[in-house]
């Protein structure tokens, strides 16, 4: 049996396992494992890292499997850098990022084609 968790309830979650983190609606995504294949999707409107405005990201990832929620806290600046290597979409205005759950590529940017650009280095738990 496949369960899912909502953002409110893993933003309520990441607060209690991160009592230091400053989760806020306007810089946190959230992601479930998705239905088709072993990655978490998110779909980063391309404003929060243009300007000034944000400083972090943060990713809450849950896993079904283990019950485990991953807190990835990201400098918008890491994207700024490596935004030739990501998918932008442009129907969207997104950069859209599959990250896997799998070992070795676990946090990496799995689109076809994308850079595989890594985020593991900020995983806080």
């Amino acid at each position: 049996m496949s369960t899912t968790l909502s953002k409110t309830a893993a933003v309520e979650r990441a607060r209690r396992e991160h009592p230091d983190a400053e989760l806020q609606a306007s810089t946190t995504l959230f992601a479930n494992i998705n239905a088709g294949k072993d990655v978490w999707w998110y779909d980063i409107p391309l404003r929060k890292i243009a300007g000034n405005c944000y400083e972090f990201l943060d990713f809450l990832a849950f896993d079904h499997r283990t019950c485990e929620l991953h807190y990835l806290h990201i400098p918008v600046e890491f994207f700024r850098t490596n935004l030739s290597k990501l998918v932008i979409r442009s129907d969207k205005e997104t950069i859209s990022l599959e990250l896997s759950t799998r070992g070795s590529e676990l946090f990496q940017d799995v689109r076809p084609t994308g850079g595989k650009v890594h985020f593991s280095q900020f995983n806080a738990g």
